[in-house]
């Protein structure tokens, strides 16, 4: 299930709006609570051929979950598209 966008940058990241990367993320909600735990998020990273999933998954959590909670919400989606521009070979449309 790898990452399916539109196009990739000239420097080989893989594009997509906030609204494609949400939709991408949400097939991993294995128990389908709506929120992507830190797992849910490695097994993204690996499947997207990222390298060290537990440990940037573990920092992504971290790094983008407002309400400390261990998860990442549907209002905290953003935060994490912008934490995977600068740590997941990504670019964000906007």
């Amino acid at each position: 299930m790898a990452i399916k966008t539109r196009s990739y940058s000239i420097d080989g990241k893989h594009e997509m709006t906030v609204d494609e990367f949400k939709r991408w993320l949400k097939k991993f909600d294995e128990d389908k609570d709506g929120k992507i735990s830190k797992d849910e998020l490695a097994d993204a990273i690996r499947v997207s051929g990222g390298w060290f999933a537990r440990r940037k998954s573990k920092y992504g959590i971290r790094s983008v979950d407002a309400n400390a909670n261990g998860f990442v919400e549907d209002n905290e989606i953003k935060n994490l598209a912008e934490f995977a521009e600068k740590h997941l070979n990504v670019r964000i449309l906007h």
